[in-house]
């Protein structure tokens, strides 16, 4: 069971304008075996919130539709940051820290959440999350 990461998931977005259609098919097929982080919603909504500042209120409803569809589609599969994934979250920032990396608080949570749950996580920036440790697939090089 793979957490897909917000640059995997985007494929599918109205923004992507050449998706890659293995990926694309191979997401549709093996939808039920795929989760979200909360942390991806985030930064959707975040995209979202920032088209509508800059006045880009079209793409930014295109985007907001798309969220919606993804909301209703993986439901109960969009994992939260609860206690367990702060514990982990925490052993796994140290560990970077003491390997001189210093990672994104939201790869860190994304990653956290991919190890409480026993998932691959697939993501296009596998080397953000080398030094945390956690096994990744980089769909773009090659499907699972």
């Amino acid at each position: 069971m793979y957490l897909v990461d917000t640059n995997i998931i985007s494929v599918g977005s109205p923004v992507w304008e050449a998706a890659p259609s293995a990926l694309v098919s191979w997401m549709e097929e093996n939808s039920s075996a795929l989760y979200l982080s909360a942390v991806t919603i985030a930064e959707i909504e975040d995209g979202i919130a920032k088209l509508r500042r800059e006045n880009a209120g079209r793409k930014a409803e295109g985007l907001s539709a798309w969220l919606e569809t993804l909301l209703h589609l993986y439901g109960e599969r969009v994992l939260s940051f609860g206690l367990q994934e702060a514990r982990i979250a925490g052993a796994l920032s140290d560990g970077a820290r003491a390997k001189g990396r210093s990672p994104g608080f939201a790869d860190i949570i994304i990653a956290a959440t991919a190890r409480a749950h026993d998932l691959i996580l697939l993501t296009r920036n596998q080397r953000h999350f080398k030094p945390l440790g956690v096994k990744t697939i980089n769909p773009f090089d090659g499907l699972p």
